[in-house]
């Protein structure tokens, strides 16, 4: 098969398993409700919103959003195309993702039946970062995807200006607080270039250039006050931010699971056969960073698919004719596996086709559909006490009637001990029923699941004006 013919085949199979995994579910994210109402809010009046535009509770009445530029472009994605664009603009942003990361990987070698299986395993093990909607660290994956096909390029002898990291850097920055992780990158790559002798002035400029170019945003300095507060904030009960679970969930983070240890093996089988001074060992440190970073926390495995994706292949490309000396029962073995690798991720696409193709869902753990309508048709004003999950979709369909007790921009508006204290009221832990009187709402939208449901519908002053599968909603006895 002719190189030409083998690199097509080889897309159109990256392709269909790309459709197949991103529209087989279309969950809205969560914090895609808040992203459009600071988006339009930006647009309409052209200043940022202050923190209490939208929340009662906020205790942070000047924001500092390192996720502004996301916001705007969401909202005028949203004017143009309606909310169904946002399932496009997923598949189209893990498109571009993948393929940068092939681009560097394969970088003009022709792709073989191993190949193509190890990123199908790669697609599958970037897929949680992608499997809602377009997030706003969407644009962190691209951007370091596009990085890493730089830095490869540059291994092969095409140099990158630094006025193309400084300018990616500077439009990264007012897009997601993920840039943090290019200058980490930039860093990590100094380091292992100084540790092997190599270029790593040239890397540590970049660093510092980039750097400064954070500093080209409508916030200035004070944009790394917002993002460290990001960083350091406790986020204690969101699992993506907790370390993978290998045991008590094993069927979560499946590419993840099977892409680390496939790779481990690989490497240390790769040092064993050629010795550790006669391998890449600056790829070698990079990818083992990255693995380190991945265990830390659930969100930063895709980081790691990526940086995989981008480095291993060049460790392990078979020289031409590498093969000629294998027995043909091992020859026939190596065909085998390869082709079951290649077929069964194919397979599993055309059982999972068409999926929820372009179609948006509203998962009823955020979006409460129901109450919310409720509460418009009524038009309730005022404060409405709503749980972290529904505070961003309640927020956006209430916006300019009701200010909700809490929502996905948590790191922004909030401290850790105001998340608490939410979170108490709709446990029933503690003093509670504070929440009630301190400030007093207009509106309680609770899960019926939760603790505290049973304990209103005995409290006094309120009563049950909205019921449905899943949730309901309380007013004030005096609202009538």
């Amino acid at each position: 098969m002719s190189d030409t013919l083998a690199k097509f085949f080889f897309w159109i199979y990256l392709l269909i398993l790309i459709w197949a995994d991103a529209t087989v579910t279309n969950p809205v994210d969560p914090d895609l409700w808040h992203r459009l109402a600071v988006g339009e809010a930006i647009c309409q009046t052209g200043h940022f919103p202050p923190g209490d535009y939208f929340s009662y509770l906020s205790d942070y009445k000047s924001i500092i959003d390192h996720e502004w530029g996301s916001a705007v472009i969401f909202y005028a994605l949203y004017c143009l195309a309606g909310l169904n664009a946002f399932v496009v603009a997923k598949i189209v942003t893990l498109t571009l993702t993948l393929a940068l990361v092939v681009w560097a990987g394969l970088y003009r070698r022709r792709p073989t039946i191993l190949i193509a299986a190890f990123y199908a395993l790669v697609l599958l093990a970037m897929l949680p970062s992608f499997q809602s909607t377009v997030r706003c660290m969407t644009f962190s994956h691209v951007f370091f995807a596009l990085w890493l096909y730089w830095f490869q390029c540059e291994r092969h002898g095409r140099p990158i200006p630094i006025l193309l990291y400084a300018g990616t850097m500077a439009i990264w920055a007012n897009l997601h607080g993920g840039f943090v992780v290019g200058l980490v990158w930039l860093a990590i790559v100094s380091v292992a270039e100084f540790i092997m002798g190599g270029h790593w002035r040239t890397w540590a400029i970049r660093f510092g250039i980039c750097s400064l170019a954070t500093l080209i945003n409508p916030f200035g300095a004070s944009l790394w006050v917002s993002t460290g507060r990001a960083l350091l904030t406790p986020r204690t009960g969101f699992p993506e931010w907790a370390p993978v679970s290998w045991w008590t969930e094993m069927l979560s983070y499946p590419g993840y699971k099977l892409l680390l240890p496939g790779l481990f093996v690989a490497i240390a089988l790769l040092i064993r056969r050629r010795g550790w001074a006669h391998v890449d060992r600056i790829i070698v440190i990079l990818i083992g960073f990255f693995v380190v970073l991945s265990l830390t926390s659930a969100r930063h495995t895709s980081l790691f698919a990526l940086v995989a994706g981008a480095l291993a292949p060049g460790l392990f490309v078979a020289e031409p004719g590498a093969k000629d000396g294998m027995h043909p029962l091992q020859r026939l073995g190596h065909m085998a596996l390869g082709s079951t690798l290649l077929l069964f991720p194919l397979y599993i696409a055309f059982v999972i086709l068409p999926g929820w193709g372009l179609t948006l869902e509203y998962p009823h753990i955020s979006c409460p559909t129901g109450a919310v309508a409720y509460l418009k048709i009524r038009k309730v004003h005022g404060n409405l006490l709503v749980p972290f999950n529904y505070g961003s979709y309640a927020l956006w369909e209430l916006r300019g009637s009701m200010r909700v007790s809490m929502d996905g921009r948590y790191d922004l508006v909030y401290r850790s001990e105001t998340y608490r204290r939410v979170d108490d009221f709709f446990a029933a832990k503690g003093d509670w029923s504070r929440l009630l009187i301190s400030p007093e709402p207009e509106a309680i939208l609770v899960p019926i699941s939760d603790a505290v449901y049973p304990k209103l519908l005995v409290e006094p002053g309120w009563k049950e004006a909205y019921h449905d599968d899943t949730d309901a909603v309380f007013l004030p006895v005096r609202s009538g």
